[in-house]
Protein backbone atom coordinates (compact mmCIF):
# COMPACT_ATOMS: atom_id res chain seq x y z
CA UNK A 1 0.00 0.00 0.00
CA UNK A 2 1.13 3.36 -1.01
CA UNK A 3 1.48 6.60 1.22
CA UNK A 4 0.67 10.20 -0.36
CA UNK A 5 2.55 13.37 1.74
CA UNK A 6 1.21 16.16 -0.54
CA UNK A 7 -2.26 16.36 -0.95
CA UNK A 8 -4.68 19.26 -0.65
CA UNK A 9 -8.01 16.74 0.28
CA UNK A 10 -9.45 18.41 3.46
CA UNK A 11 -12.16 21.06 2.07
CA UNK A 12 -12.32 25.20 2.03
CA UNK A 13 -8.41 25.77 3.43
CA UNK A 14 -7.18 26.34 0.09
CA UNK A 15 -7.16 26.04 -3.57
CA UNK A 16 -7.55 22.51 -3.30
CA UNK A 17 -11.26 20.35 -2.05
CA UNK A 18 -13.85 22.70 -2.75
CA UNK A 19 -16.23 21.08 0.10
CA UNK A 20 -16.48 17.86 2.06
CA UNK A 21 -18.13 15.04 -1.02
CA UNK A 22 -15.04 16.36 -2.48
CA UNK A 23 -12.92 15.12 -0.10
CA UNK A 24 -14.86 12.30 0.58
CA UNK A 25 -14.53 11.60 -3.35
CA UNK A 26 -10.82 12.03 -3.29
CA UNK A 27 -10.16 9.77 -0.67
CA UNK A 28 -12.42 7.30 -2.32
CA UNK A 29 -10.27 7.59 -5.72
CA UNK A 30 -7.13 7.20 -2.69
CA UNK A 31 -8.43 3.91 -1.66
CA UNK A 32 -9.27 2.76 -4.96
CA UNK A 33 -5.95 3.38 -5.74
CA UNK A 34 -4.12 1.55 -3.41
CA UNK A 35 -2.98 4.53 -0.92
CA UNK A 36 -3.66 3.48 3.03
CA UNK A 37 -2.55 6.84 4.00
CA UNK A 38 -2.64 10.81 3.27
CA UNK A 39 -0.99 13.72 4.73
CA UNK A 40 -3.03 16.79 4.13
CA UNK A 41 -0.70 19.50 3.79
CA UNK A 42 -3.08 23.21 3.21
CA UNK A 43 -0.58 25.94 2.04
CA UNK A 44 0.69 27.95 4.52
CA UNK A 45 1.76 31.30 3.88
CA UNK A 46 3.14 33.79 6.75
CA UNK A 47 0.58 36.27 7.12
CA UNK A 48 -1.43 35.14 4.08
CA UNK A 49 -3.29 32.16 5.81
CA UNK A 50 -7.06 32.26 4.92
CA UNK A 51 -7.37 29.83 8.07
CA UNK A 52 -5.93 29.42 11.92
CA UNK A 53 -4.45 26.22 13.40
CA UNK A 54 -8.09 25.76 15.17
CA UNK A 55 -10.14 25.72 11.83
CA UNK A 56 -7.31 22.90 10.36
CA UNK A 57 -7.70 20.79 13.64
CA UNK A 58 -11.85 21.36 13.15
CA UNK A 59 -12.06 20.56 9.83
CA UNK A 60 -10.18 17.48 9.71
CA UNK A 61 -12.25 16.12 13.17
CA UNK A 62 -14.97 16.75 10.95
CA UNK A 63 -13.92 15.28 7.85
CA UNK A 64 -12.44 12.11 10.38
CA UNK A 65 -16.34 11.31 10.92
CA UNK A 66 -17.35 11.57 7.84
CA UNK A 67 -14.80 9.30 6.58
CA UNK A 68 -15.71 6.75 9.23
CA UNK A 69 -19.80 6.88 8.41
CA UNK A 70 -18.97 6.25 4.92
CA UNK A 71 -16.62 3.50 5.32
CA UNK A 72 -13.53 5.05 3.77
CA UNK A 73 -10.26 3.11 4.65
CA UNK A 74 -7.72 5.68 4.39
CA UNK A 75 -5.89 7.75 6.90
CA UNK A 76 -5.51 11.27 7.22
CA UNK A 77 -2.61 12.75 8.74
CA UNK A 78 -2.15 16.12 9.25
CA UNK A 79 0.95 18.83 7.68
CA UNK A 80 1.20 21.86 5.56
CA UNK A 81 3.17 22.98 2.62
CA UNK A 82 4.92 25.67 3.49
CA UNK A 83 5.98 28.72 1.65
CA UNK A 84 9.16 28.92 2.02
CA UNK A 85 10.70 32.83 3.42
CA UNK A 86 11.89 34.69 6.52
CA UNK A 87 9.17 33.71 8.77
CA UNK A 88 8.98 30.47 8.33
CA UNK A 89 10.93 28.66 11.21
CA UNK A 90 9.64 31.34 13.67
CA UNK A 91 6.03 30.36 12.98
CA UNK A 92 6.95 26.71 13.20
CA UNK A 93 8.57 27.42 16.18
CA UNK A 94 5.43 28.96 17.57
CA UNK A 95 3.01 25.95 15.96
CA UNK A 96 1.06 28.19 13.51
CA UNK A 97 2.42 25.60 11.06
CA UNK A 98 3.36 22.20 11.05
CA UNK A 99 5.52 19.48 10.12
CA UNK A 100 4.73 16.02 8.09
CA UNK A 101 2.58 14.33 11.11
CA UNK A 102 4.27 16.08 13.81
CA UNK A 103 7.64 15.07 11.82
CA UNK A 104 11.15 16.62 11.92
CA UNK A 105 10.56 16.52 8.29
CA UNK A 106 8.95 20.00 6.62
CA UNK A 107 7.18 19.99 3.16
CA UNK A 108 8.26 23.65 1.32
CA UNK A 109 7.91 25.50 -1.88
CA UNK A 110 9.07 28.58 -3.45
CA UNK A 111 7.41 30.79 -5.93
CA UNK A 112 7.35 28.96 -9.56
CA UNK A 113 8.53 32.27 -10.93
CA UNK A 114 12.25 31.83 -9.57
CA UNK A 115 13.70 30.28 -6.37
CA UNK A 116 14.65 33.08 -4.15
CA UNK A 117 18.48 33.78 -4.12
CA UNK A 118 18.25 33.59 -0.45
CA UNK A 119 16.89 29.81 -0.55
CA UNK A 120 20.23 28.15 0.63
CA UNK A 121 20.08 30.74 3.93
CA UNK A 122 16.53 29.60 4.35
CA UNK A 123 16.83 26.21 4.30
CA UNK A 124 20.01 26.31 6.56
CA UNK A 125 17.93 27.89 8.78
CA UNK A 126 15.43 25.13 9.31
CA UNK A 127 18.22 22.43 9.16
CA UNK A 128 20.20 24.03 11.93
CA UNK A 129 16.65 23.84 14.11
CA UNK A 130 16.29 20.53 13.50
CA UNK A 131 13.82 19.94 10.66
CA UNK A 132 14.52 18.31 7.60
CA UNK A 133 13.00 20.19 4.50
CA UNK A 134 11.40 18.41 1.68
CA UNK A 135 11.21 20.49 -1.42
CA UNK A 136 7.81 20.27 -3.08
CA UNK A 137 7.73 19.38 -7.13
CA UNK A 138 10.87 20.19 -7.64
CA UNK A 139 10.24 19.45 -10.87
CA UNK A 140 8.54 21.94 -11.43
CA UNK A 141 10.65 25.05 -11.05
CA UNK A 142 12.32 26.97 -13.95
CA UNK A 143 16.14 26.64 -12.80
CA UNK A 144 15.77 22.96 -12.38
CA UNK A 145 14.02 22.17 -15.51
CA UNK A 146 16.74 24.06 -17.36
CA UNK A 147 19.09 22.19 -15.47
CA UNK A 148 18.57 19.26 -12.63
CA UNK A 149 21.59 19.53 -11.19
CA UNK A 150 20.69 22.97 -9.82
CA UNK A 151 19.35 20.88 -6.80
CA UNK A 152 22.52 18.96 -5.73
CA UNK A 153 23.44 21.82 -3.57
CA UNK A 154 20.47 21.87 -1.75
CA UNK A 155 19.90 17.93 -1.26
CA UNK A 156 23.93 18.05 -0.03
CA UNK A 157 22.76 20.21 2.66
CA UNK A 158 20.46 17.61 3.67
CA UNK A 159 17.26 18.78 1.92
CA UNK A 160 14.89 15.88 0.11
CA UNK A 161 13.41 16.31 -2.72
CA UNK A 162 10.10 15.50 -4.25
CA UNK A 163 8.16 15.08 -7.43
CA UNK A 164 4.75 14.93 -8.56
CA UNK A 165 2.75 11.51 -9.59
CA UNK A 166 0.71 14.00 -12.23
CA UNK A 167 4.91 15.19 -13.59
CA UNK A 168 5.63 11.39 -14.16
CA UNK A 169 2.45 10.90 -15.95
CA UNK A 170 2.65 13.18 -18.28
CA UNK A 171 0.07 15.47 -17.18
CA UNK A 172 2.49 19.09 -16.41
CA UNK A 173 3.79 18.81 -19.75
CA UNK A 174 6.67 17.10 -21.50
CA UNK A 175 9.31 19.77 -20.23
CA UNK A 176 8.27 18.99 -16.55
CA UNK A 177 7.87 14.83 -17.67
CA UNK A 178 11.29 14.69 -19.16
CA UNK A 179 12.35 16.73 -15.45
CA UNK A 180 10.78 14.32 -13.59
CA UNK A 181 12.15 11.53 -14.93
CA UNK A 182 15.98 12.58 -14.75
CA UNK A 183 15.35 13.17 -11.40
CA UNK A 184 14.62 9.65 -10.36
CA UNK A 185 17.31 8.14 -12.93
CA UNK A 186 20.00 10.56 -11.19
CA UNK A 187 19.08 9.42 -7.84
CA UNK A 188 18.06 12.26 -6.50
CA UNK A 189 14.22 12.06 -5.73
CA UNK A 190 13.51 11.18 -1.89
CA UNK A 191 9.67 10.78 -2.70
CA UNK A 192 6.76 10.50 -4.84
CA UNK A 193 3.41 12.15 -3.57
CA UNK A 194 -0.05 13.25 -5.95
CA UNK A 195 -0.28 17.27 -4.96
CA UNK A 196 -3.92 16.04 -5.21
CA UNK A 197 -6.22 19.45 -5.69
CA UNK A 198 -9.61 17.67 -6.62
CA UNK A 199 -11.53 14.87 -7.76
CA UNK A 200 -10.57 15.21 -11.56
CA UNK A 201 -7.40 15.48 -13.26
CA UNK A 202 -5.16 16.39 -10.10
CA UNK A 203 -6.68 13.13 -7.79
CA UNK A 204 -5.42 11.76 -5.17
CA UNK A 205 -3.86 8.91 -7.66
CA UNK A 206 -0.08 7.11 -7.61
CA UNK A 207 -0.36 3.99 -9.02
CA UNK A 208 -0.22 4.96 -12.84
CA UNK A 209 2.97 6.89 -11.65
CA UNK A 210 4.24 3.74 -9.57
CA UNK A 211 3.89 1.76 -12.81
CA UNK A 212 6.27 4.03 -15.05
CA UNK A 213 8.65 3.96 -12.12
CA UNK A 214 8.71 0.70 -11.79
CA UNK A 215 9.06 0.25 -15.88
CA UNK A 216 12.14 2.53 -15.72
CA UNK A 217 14.15 1.64 -12.51
CA UNK A 218 12.33 -1.22 -11.35
CA UNK A 219 10.03 -2.06 -8.80
CA UNK A 220 12.28 -1.79 -5.59
CA UNK A 221 13.04 1.42 -6.37
CA UNK A 222 9.49 2.53 -7.04
CA UNK A 223 8.56 0.88 -3.55
CA UNK A 224 11.25 3.25 -2.11
CA UNK A 225 9.91 6.39 -3.54
CA UNK A 226 5.89 5.19 -3.07
CA UNK A 227 5.71 3.66 -0.11
CA UNK A 228 8.98 2.62 2.11
CA UNK A 229 10.70 6.56 2.13
CA UNK A 230 7.07 8.38 2.95
CA UNK A 231 6.14 5.52 5.52
CA UNK A 232 9.58 6.14 7.39
CA UNK A 233 9.21 9.96 6.90
CA UNK A 234 5.22 9.79 8.71
CA UNK A 235 7.20 7.73 11.54
CA UNK A 236 10.16 10.09 11.98
CA UNK A 237 12.52 7.74 10.87
CA UNK A 238 15.73 8.13 8.59
CA UNK A 239 14.79 7.59 5.01
CA UNK A 240 17.21 6.85 2.38
CA UNK A 241 17.80 8.77 -1.10
CA UNK A 242 18.17 6.28 -3.54
CA UNK A 243 19.27 2.55 -3.98
CA UNK A 244 22.40 4.09 -4.20
CA UNK A 245 25.21 6.47 -2.40
CA UNK A 246 25.67 8.74 -5.20
CA UNK A 247 24.49 10.79 -7.83
CA UNK A 248 24.66 10.01 -11.69
CA UNK A 249 27.44 12.21 -12.69
CA UNK A 250 26.46 14.85 -14.71
CA UNK A 251 26.77 14.75 -18.02
CA UNK A 252 26.38 10.96 -18.44
CA UNK A 253 24.05 9.57 -20.67
CA UNK A 254 20.69 8.66 -19.47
Amino acid sequence: MMRDLHTHILPSLDDGAMDDEMTLDMLRTAQNDDISQIVSTPHYICGANNYDTATLFNTYDRINKLKEESNINVEILLGNELFLDEYTLSHLKQNKCLTLNNSKYVLVEFSLIAIPQNAECLLYGLLNAGYIPILAHAERYREVIQDTYFLIKFIEMGCLIQVNSTSITGLAGRRITKTAMELILRNMVCVVASDCHSNRGRAPRLKHAYNIVSSRVGKKKADLLFTINPSKIIKNEKVTLGLESHFVHPYSNL
